[in-house]
């Protein structure tokens, strides 16, 4: 795993004597580790699908086709909790690297999801620390209608780590807003934010005030 991104580089380099290679053969031994039993495989693993990513090395159709449904497969409800918790932060780092279009397709919905996972607040503690870079790759449609409702649930989690997070990602999902949204909707929840019962959500929070 630690030289698949170093052959998918000279594959690159001689794509007319080998335009398949990097598709047909490297990219699903990548997919595959993704669910690998050994915690330091999986993690090279991802760590080799972002950077394969980073310098666009996989194809748009590769990502549509081979990549993506690998990781909705592992963040299904029956799928290993640590497995799912990586592939959730995988799908997040990712977004911004394939772009709106297959985010708002293929991700959105699965992440969405994932935010409403009551069984793992570790899950939902991931969603929400990248809830953030979410909102800025899917737009201000997007964000108002579909992420918006998520990001109020979170807020209210039961956990205060989850609501931390929510606190430090606060910024860069009011700047996905419209001003009226972020007048109306977003203050009051800043609010209840500043006023948590736990002094890590509220320290959290005034950082972003003074900010």
């Amino acid at each position: 795993m630690e030289q698949v991104p170093h052959i998918a580089m000279f594959c690159q380099e001689n794509r007319p004597s080998i335009p398949y290679a990097f598709s047909k053969y490297l990219l699903p031994i990548v997919v595959r580790y993704l669910a690998d039993q050994n915690n330091q495989v999986r993690k090279t693993s991802q760590a080799a699908l972002l950077v394969l990513l980073e310098q666009e090395l996989i194809e748009r159709y590769d990502v549509e086709t081979k990549v993506c449904p690998v990781l909705i497969d592992l963040t299904a409800p029956d799928s290993n909790d640590d497995v799912k918790t990586e592939a959730v932060a995988i799908m997040c780092k990712m977004a911004s690297m394939v772009g709106k279009d297959i985010t708002e397709r293929l991700v959105l919905p699965r992440f969405c999801e994932m935010c409403c996972d009551c069984r793992m607040f570790h899950v939902r503690k991931v969603c929400a620390a990248n809830f953030g870079d979410i909102c800025s790759v899917v737009g201000q449609q997007a964000t108002e209608e579909m992420l918006l409702p998520r990001f109020f649930q979170l807020c209210s989690d039961n956990v205060w780590g989850v609501r931390k997070a929510c606190a430090e990602c606060f910024m860069a999902v009011s700047c996905a807003t419209s001003q009226e949204v972020r007048r109306t909707k977003l203050s009051t929840l800043f609010i209840n934010l500043i006023s948590d019962p736990s002094r890590w959500v509220r320290n959290a929070s005034y950082f972003l005030n003074n900010c």
